[in-house]
């Protein structure tokens, strides 16, 4: 067994400085071999102090990030609780103790921002006690640091706690183990194909190795530090970008480290192992009168899932349910604008560098593009998109037949485009032909390229199936019955 270098996560409320001091430790703590390098998207990076290793793990506050906060906390060996002094304690503090006890991790409470002129640092703790939380200070036994991230005060002293705390847990790993970690995150490279970045968690993982996932696997091609240098071998607590996968696994899986002929039986293994960031995500109430389909493009895997359980929250507390019509990494294409005009979604792109054309398509074809590259952004916009929803729901939708198909006595299968307001699947109707009622009927089927929708928007294509002895003819309109 070998000593191994102490994995660290930075908790705390939106805007008490976690970033700031991750950019401020890795200012001035990165060794001068990867000094000038290139950030990757790795979500972690490791430093050296007084000849030691610590490894920090990038953790985004913001509440619908609560899933990469729990896998920070999942793969972490100490906890960093950042406090605002001239804030104090906030909700997402309480919800960072919740992870930090959960998983029973030993933490340092930063009490940042101390340059600031209403800093109450004693103020902080006061309130930290009313949560059971004792520092040391104050005769208990969490230990505590003023800082200020911005001003780079008492980062030493930070660093010199968690040394300190790594020596206590005694951290070891096995050099004879073949390597297991964890994907921290995935992206597509145009040019470099699938990249992952993960973190290393036993064993030793070098260039030539298998790496499997339940989702995927790969030989491993190439391997990056986080700030862009080529190694050839990495040991545990190492954070990595990976070249190799031949599908993009997924954020929050286990790896490891077998033979070829191996693959099936890990990924099997691996399947079969009970992870807790693997529960369905249903979006909203799927009774909801309001049915709004999304396209999400996004730069990275954990951006998707961040936007997800923003959405997750917003249909909860509006009684509506959004359709991932789809989710997927890269920048917008004609076909992601096709199938929003099908299917009539309104497109996310987060934090994304479109090309012009997309956005001048966009606007021909009438598409709702939402351009964020900050996740608070999107709350805002999407609740104005509901408001616009609903006062589409109270117009009469309208359909012009362009096609006839299949037909017996009681169905009537016919193609065409919603001219007003919505159509929706088991809609009443009444057929209109040269501005007279001719016949009535239900929709009981409704597609858009081919895909099962519960609703079609004004301007879209849409194939329908309707219950009806009425022949219906191309040029008829239907229209719903409210």
């Amino acid at each position: 067994m070998k000593k191994r270098p102490p994995i660290v996560t930075i908790f705390g409320h939106i805007d008490h400085g976690k970033s700031t001091l991750l950019d401020a430790i890795q200012k001035t703590k990165i060794t001068e071999e990867e000094a000038g390098g290139i950030t990757q998207r790795v979500s972690a990076y490791e430093i050296e102090y007084k000849g030691e290793k610590i490894t920090f793990i990038d953790t985004p506050g913001h509440s619908a990030f609560e899933k990469l906060r729990e896998k920070g906390a999942h793969v972490a060996d100490i906890a960093i609780l950042v406090i605002a002094a001239d804030e104090g304690v906030k909700p997402q503090t309480i919800e960072s103790l919740e992870y930090i006890k959960k998983y029973n991790l030993p933490y340092i409470v930063a009490i940042n921002k101390i340059d600031k002129p209403n800093a109450n640092p004693d103020k902080v703790k006061k309130e930290l006690s009313e949560l059971g939380v004792i520092v040391e200070e104050w005769g208990g036994d969490v230990p505590s640091v003023n800082i200020s991230a911005l001003k780079e005060i008492n980062i030493d002293d930070l660093l010199e706690l968690i040394l300190i705390m790594a020596g206590l847990l005694d951290l070891k790993y096995d050099e004879n183990k073949k390597g297991e970690g964890y994907i921290l995150e995935t992206t597509k490279d145009p040019q470099r194909g699938i990249l992952a970045g993960c973190i290393i968690l036993d064993g030793k993982v070098k260039v030539g190795d298998y790496i499997i996932t339940s989702s995927s696997y790969g030989k491993i091609k190439a391997m990056e530090t986080s700030f862009g240098k080529k190694i050839d071998i990495a040991y545990p607590s190492k954070p990595v970008l990976i070249l190799g996968f031949e599908s993009l696994p997924k954020v929050g899986e286990v790896f490891k480290i077998g033979e070829k002929e191996e693959i099936q039986k890990i990924k099997d293994e691996l399947e079969n192992f009970e992870l807790i960031f693997r529960k369905p995500l249903v979006i909203g109430n799927q009774e909801a009168e309001i049915e709004i389909p999304i396209i999400i493009k996004a730069d990275l895997v954990g951006s998707i899932e961040g936007i997800l359980r923003l959405l997750e929250s917003i249909a909860e507390a509006n009684n509506l349910k959004f359709s991932i019509i789809k989710k997927d990494l890269g920048i917008l294409t004609t076909d992601d604008l096709n199938l929003a005009k099908e299917t009539g979604a309104c497109i996310i792109s987060f934090n994304l560098k479109n090309p012009k054309m997309i956005y001048e398509d966009a606007k021909t074809l009438n598409i709702t593009i939402i351009d964020i590259n900050v996740i608070y952004e999107l709350e805002k916009i999407v609740k104005d998109l509901i408001e616009m929803k609903k006062k589409k729901i109270g117009e009469v939708g309208e359909l012009e037949v362009l096609a006839t198909f299949s037909k017996t006595s009681t169905k009537k299968t016919i193609g065409g485009r919603v001219i007003k307001g919505k159509i929706a699947l088991n809609d009443r109707i009444l057929i209109y032909r040269e501005n007279k009622i001719i016949g009535r009927g239900k929709i009981i089927s409704l597609e858009t390229n081919k895909i099962p929708v519960n609703e079609v928007y004004e301007n879209n294509l849409c194939g329908l199936v309707v219950k009806t002895q009425i022949d219906i003819n191309k040029g008829d309109i239907i229209v719903v019955e409210r």
